[in-house]
């Protein structure tokens, strides 16, 4: 096959992979996306990825419009404020979120809160035709014709020109391909999870924890986040009564809904070190980590420890952070990486999702010109990989240094001692102007980063 009928094969459904599917088949570009999850509805998907101007230009660059409007409108509402309180919620830190309309509220306008099962949901309507479930890939090879067979755990293959490999942050595809590109515990554990909001509403003491994104700082360390996700739909999956007559059309005509089980509710999460967190996170499921999630808490305000008891069990998930290990970039081939697979970057809600949605879209525009304009496939994916893992990997040290001082958070002595310097520094900015909108400005990775 010549580059000019190009078919790429993609390894992970996710949003990178899903993304990338869209940009390309509009393009006319042969692509197939194989997924490990035996259907389309599988994965752990209910939490919330808060994606930022740059994530959202990139999908209204690969979506088709009534879909990028679709995903609008499945949004849930915008927070309104964003609030940083002590384990005990006392105030340290408010300040309000601009929305659209109001003035300076321009980028707002582009943060959106989104359930990652209901965008997952949005991503995969329209490339049903091309996305393959139950495929979990083992190997690849590359054939003497320069193009590349993927082999799969059930005995079937597929043959491509381009092999992208977007199966997440233990992605095989890099262990194949970039061996020495592995990922190393960084010494934090996360834990989500998810309270019904009416739930919520009953205990929690202000009313601004139900209108905004709310920090909870202690002095152990830890890392606490809330944030109220209210949808257009009711608790039936039934459209709600004040809904506009467009964005209702949109979600009564979107097949996805059929697999979304996103409700309104609180998510909530917490970044742990690894040393307090005393417990194996991969080994815990359901009650137990809310369990575990409920041990840290206890002494926490009563409304907040019991928030945690009060959580979903079978909307909960804990994990050890990853980051990846600065290497240098490789030689270009057509093989390359997508997403985590390619650079795991440091955890904060949203940081990921947004590089990864905006790498697919660079992705997809430099396939689509190598092409149009028949220029080799490898130039492009060197251009990529130049603009977006080359950076990454060397990024991974700046990583390393935010995590580091994350990690001291947690220790014995020295934690508390942080701790108690950064409540101090929220206490002043919080009644000196010019410093409210530089520590403000510091936070705006709870929106999904910069405008970038």
């Amino acid at each position: 096959m010549s580059e000019h009928a190009l078919h790429v094969v993609i390894i992970g459904a996710g949003l990178g992979g899903a993304s990338l599917a869209h940009g390309l088949k509009r393009a006319g570009i042969s692509v197939a996306v194989y997924e490990r999850e035996p259907a389309r509805r599988d994965g752990s998907f209910g939490f919330r990825v808060a994606i930022g101007p740059g994530g959202s230009r990139a999908l209204r660059d690969v979506l088709p419009p009534d879909l990028y409007e679709t995903f609008v409108a499945t949004c849930a509402k915008p927070p309104r404020h964003l609030t940083i309180y002590s384990e005990g919620l006392d105030e340290l830190f408010t300040t309000s979120l601009p929305v659209a309309g109001q003035a300076g509220a321009a980028a707002a306008v582009n943060m959106k809160s989104a359930s990652l099962m209901t965008l997952r949901q949005l991503l995969l309507t329209g490339i049903e035709d091309v996305v393959r479930f139950g495929k979990e890939f083992t190997r690849y090879e590359r054939r003497p014709d320069g193009r590349i067979t993927v082999f799969f755990a059930d005995g079937t293959s597929a043959v491509g020109d381009v092999l992208v490999g977007a199966d997440g942050p233990h992605s095989q595809v890099r262990h194949q391909y970039l061996p020495q590109a592995d990922v190393q515990d960084c010494g934090l554990v996360a834990a989500y999870g998810q309270v019904d909001l009416d739930e919520a509403a009953r205990l929690l003491p202000w009313e601004k924890m139900l209108r905004g994104i709310s920090l909870v700082r202690s002095r152990q360390g830890l890392s606490f986040i809330a944030q109220p996700m209210e949808f257009r739909w009711d608790s039936e999956g039934e459209l709600k009564s004040h809904i506009g007559n467009v964005d209702a059309a949109l979600i009564k005509t979107w097949p996805g809904m059929r697999y979304d089980t996103t409700r309104d509710h609180l998510m909530w999460g917490l970044m742990s070190s690894s040393r307090l967190f005393r417990a194996e996170p991969e080994a815990l499921r359901g009650t137990g980590v809310v369990d575990a999630v409920a041990d840290m808490t206890r002494r926490w305000d009563p409304a907040l420890h019991a928030l945690v008891t009060m959580t979903d069990p079978a909307t909960v998930a804990a994990t050890r952070a990853v980051v990846s290990r600065p290497v240098d970039r490789p030689e270009a081939t057509k093989v390359t990486l997508l997403g985590d697979a390619g650079h795991v970057r440091f955890p904060a809600p949203g940081a990921g999702a947004n590089a990864t949605l905006r790498a697919a879209g660079l992705l997809c525009r430099l396939l689509t010109g190598a092409v149009t304009d028949q220029w080799p496939v490898v130039a492009a994916i060197r251009d990529y990989e130049a603009q977006v893992l080359g950076s990454g990997f060397g990024a991974g040290r700046s990583y390393w240094k935010c995590l580091s001082r994350k990690v001291r958070m947690n220790r014995p002595v020295i934690g508390p001692m942080l701790a108690a310097g950064t409540r101090t520094r929220l206490r002043v900015a919080n009644q000196v102007p010019s410093l409210k909108r530089r520590v403000a400005g510091e936070f705006s990775w709870v929106q999904g980063g910069s405008a970038a």
